[in-house]
């Protein structure tokens, strides 16, 4: 039997046997075409923009003909340009215009996609829809032929009901045409070529099919329900005692008769333990109408969310008639609460907690957006394991698997909407960034992980009229006030929002950071580390190759300014470095090396930095590291300017041993503190073992420490006994290559989708990485998985690094990588 065929009628056979809503992945058997705009024309030369970020982005009335929708439109006729080309089979998520590693200009350009579908006939009477997460970044959508609607954004989600459109009992086809080009009209709007990013292309999200009863909950971002839709979730009161989580659920009737049925609520805590129940007395809704259903359950001795011991439950949502059910919904949920006072700073749950962050990009190489949930997953268990408790989503909503991951994890997250240094009069402009917030908050709302939503449009400043506004819409999709507040840039002009961020001075020193603006608000300082070192040609940029010292530099760099941020705490409620991972922009053709960990996923000196500022105590909450740890950051194959070896530790003490010997031991720095000035912008003098009094721990500087080849190490101590070690030798001649998988707490999974990072380390006999190699390396893939990169890649600084997409069957994946002269690597990962 064929295959598709074989799954469509299984598909079937499931939805027949549906008592109520059975939303389920459709994310394959996918097929696309696409055309690319000329390469040599520009993302858009008629919009002349100033380069300096400082410049006012506001701009006269601008519109374009092709955002407007014809709903008479033949999808065959917008085919047919394309008719010389073949479908290619595709599983999502999926980028129409595939990039290399570094990016000379981005590809734009419309792409089509395609999928055919059963649907039985056993499912006519029930309400069938199609969930798109995201595609970018204008959608036109045909289904058998007719089409349906147009969805104008990238970053967030759209619903088509195809119930009335469905042949039932026989062959679907629904059609998305998809432009990824910049629109002056639709957020972002900026054109790609003068964008501190890239926009990138394709269906690059999840798609959903959902089947429900005419009796079901409503989808949030498919209603047009102010503080409404769906499920939400608000917390009145917490305490390690009790708490009070209210839910309000959104119901439709859109059946030909009167219905009777009952909103039942469980809270089932992390052993599926049901811990608290509520059921409604009998709800009576008319045909076609729809009605929000508030209830209120109480929690005794409740488990509270917390970056330090993020504790979720599942609430399931049920609408029950007798003893059928017609719709059940899980959502996860945790319950904690939030205060901000000038005096206190930030509370979580009533204990004081500082931020240490950073801000991501989405991005991977090769691939741009199109991560898989287990992809967005390990990025989050990265930045957690360098010991950030928050991270922006700069500049725009992403997945909501990486949401998912920050809930499990524990990290907080400013939920930014789409927005970067544009502004547009054409009330077109507008009204699509208050749709953007008003559809990020119902999308959103109910992961715990949620600390601020950033509803100003990044760095770009019309009237404050304006900014209010967009605070007035985000605090309409609120239900009350509490654990709510808004963020966003103010520099020097109200703006309404509960949390600004810091204003930016030139002349750097103590009021740098007092954000006069807002002097009753705390504050955030949202981004720091690069454009106060340089901007584009900041210290802190340095690529994972740049050696040892340009690491250091950058390490110190982020260390020095980290160490002033504490000092404005309370008011001040954290910081968060830009960023966590190198980037791509249509405004260079290079790579953007501010990351303290690269493109690839490997972290730089600077990691192991924040790494070490997390307690030396283990935390058996946290499904990621914690506890004492020790990095030495230093190559040890070359004598170092001023015999310096930087150690990481939250150690009370190091140790440092040279080829087993014991040369030194101390306690972490403590010096004076240094004014920002000229020399350091242009390299200074890093690491003089001051500069770090405001430190949880500060790094441990050596001095006068000779380079002898062979091993150093670090050990760890607290309260006088060893407690972790590190140790780095000098490499000695290129022998073999290693092969390593960069799983990140997530197993490679066979669903087709699912990329993972492989990395090919260039050793010495001993096993020592040989950090000055950048030789060009091969892998060859056997079984059932393919490459995104090339086949050959050349390493930087020692590590050459492949992208892995897993295919749909279970098993082994062998992998093996060779170069010239090395004795080849061998590696067995496992799909499961």
């Amino acid at each position: 039997m064929n295959p598709k065929k074989f799954s469509l009628i299984i598909l079937s056979f499931l939805f027949a046997h549906t008592v109520f809503a059975q939303r389920s992945l459709f994310n394959s058997g996918w097929q696309c075409k696409y055309v690319e705009y000329a390469a040599n024309k520009s993302s858009d030369t008629s919009h002349k923009l100033g380069n300096n970020w400082k410049d006012q982005f506001l701009i006269e009335k601008i519109n374009i003909v092709d955002s407007s929708f014809n709903k008479h439109v033949d999808v065959e006729k917008e085919l047919q340009q394309l008719s010389n080309k073949k479908w290619q089979k595709v599983t999502l998520p999926h980028i129409a215009f595939p990039e290399p590693l570094v990016i000379t200009k981005p590809r734009e350009g419309i792409a089509y996609y395609k999928k055919d579908f059963f649907v039985s006939e056993k499912l006519r009477g029930k309400r069938l829809s199609i969930e798109f997460e995201g595609a970018m970044q204008i959608a036109d959508v045909w289904m058998n032929g007719k089409l349906v609607s147009q969805h104008q954004g990238g970053y967030l989600p759209f619903t088509i009901d195809i119930t009335e459109i469905a042949r039932y009992g026989g062959s679907n086809t629904i059609v998305l045409k998809l432009q990824n080009k910049s629109n002056p009209v639709v957020p972002p709007g900026k054109p790609v070529n003068k964008l501190d990013f890239i926009y990138y292309s394709g269906l690059y999200r999840n798609v959903w099919l959902r089947v429900s009863n005419p009796l079901h909950i409503t989808n949030a971002n498919a209603v047009d329900k102010q503080a409404g839709g769906g499920i939400f979730v608000t917390y009145p009161s917490v305490s390690k005692e009790r708490a009070t989580v209210d839910v309000q659920t959104h119901v439709r009737n859109e059946g030909n008769a009167v219905a009777n049925f009952n909103v039942e609520q469980n809270l089932i805590d992390p052993t599926d333990h049901i811990v608290a129940s509520i059921k409604s007395d009998s709800k009576r809704l008319t045909a076609g109408a729809d009605k929000h259903y508030r209830q209120s359950i109480t929690v005794n001795r409740p488990l509270l969310w917390h970056p330090d011991h993020p504790y979720l439950y599942r609430l399931q949502t049920i609408i029950r008639k007798r003893n059928k059910i017609y719709d059940e919904k899980t959502t996860r949920l945790g319950i904690r609460s939030f205060e901000l006072s000038k005096d206190n700073g930030l509370l979580i749950n009533g204990e004081p907690f500082i931020i240490t962050g950073t801000n991501r990009h989405q991005n991977y190489p090769y691939i741009g957006n199109a991560l898989s949930d287990n992809a967005n997953y390990r990025d989050a268990y990265l930045i957690k394991s360098a010991g950030m408790n928050c991270v922006r989503t700069a500049h725009y909503p992403q997945a909501t698997a990486f949401l998912d991951a920050a809930d499990e994890l524990g990290i907080l997250i400013v939920d930014c909407i789409p927005g970067w240094q544009f502004f547009n009069k054409d009330p077109a402009f507008a009204k699509n960034v208050f749709s953007d917030i008003r559809q990020t908050i119902r999308r959103d709302r109910n992961h715990p992980s949620i600390l601020l939503w950033e509803t100003s449009l990044n760095e770009t400043y019309p009237p404050a009229e304006f900014r209010c506004k967009q605070n007035e819409v985000a605090k309409s999709e609120w239900i009350g006030m509490k654990n709510f507040f808004t963020s966003g840039d103010s520099y020097y002009t109200k703006a309404c929002w509960d949390v600004p961020y810091d204003d930016w001075s030139d002349d750097w020193g103590p009021e740098k950071r007092n954000n006069t603006t807002y002097p009753e608000h705390n504050f955030l300082i949202r981004e720091y580390g690069d454009y106060e070192f340089g901007g584009g040609n900041s210290t802190s940029r340095q690529l994972r190759g740049a050696g040892q010292n340009a690491l250091l530099q950058q390490a110190w760099n982020l260390q020095w300014e980290h160490n002033k941020n504490l000092s404005a705490l309370p008011r001040c409620i954290g910081d968060l470095t830009w960023a966590f991972y190198d980037g791509l922009a249509g405004v260079t053709d290079e790579i953007e090396a501010w990351g303290v960990s690269d493109l690839l996923r490997i972290p730089k000196f600077s990691f192991y930095f924040f790494q070490s500022q997390q307690p030396a105590s283990v935390n058996k909450n946290l499904p990621t590291g914690s506890g004492p740890m020790v990095f030495i950051a230093n190559y040890w194959k070359e004598k170092t300017d001023g015999d310096k070896v930087v150690v990481y530790s939250n150690c009370d003490e190091v140790a440092l041993y040279a080829n087993d010997k014991l040369i030194a031991k101390q306690a972490p720095d403590s010096g004076p503190e240094t004014n920002y000035g000229s020399d350091l912008q242009a390299g200074g003098k890093p690491f003089d073992g001051g500069n770090c009094n405001h430190l949880k721990h500060p790094p441990f500087t050596f001095h006068h420490i000779p380079f002898m080849p062979g091993t150093l190490k670090a050990v760890g101590l607290i309260d006088g006994k060893a407690v972790t070690s590190y140790r780095i030798s000098t490499p000695g001649e290129a022998a073999a290559i290693q092969l390593e998988i960069n799983d990140c707490g997530k197993h490679f999974t066979a669903d087709g989708a699912d990329v993972v990072f492989v990395h090919a380390k260039v050793v010495d006999k001993e096993g020592n990485l040989c950090i000055d190699k950048s030789m060009p390396l091969t892998i060859k893939v056997s079984g059932d998985a393919t490459l995104v990169s090339p086949e050959t890649v050349n390493a930087e600084a020692g590590i050459a690094t492949f992208l892995l997409r897993a295919g749909t069957h279970p098993g082994n994946v062998q992998l093996i990588s060779g170069a010239s002269g090395l004795k080849e690597g061998h590696l067995t990962v496992h799909a499961y």
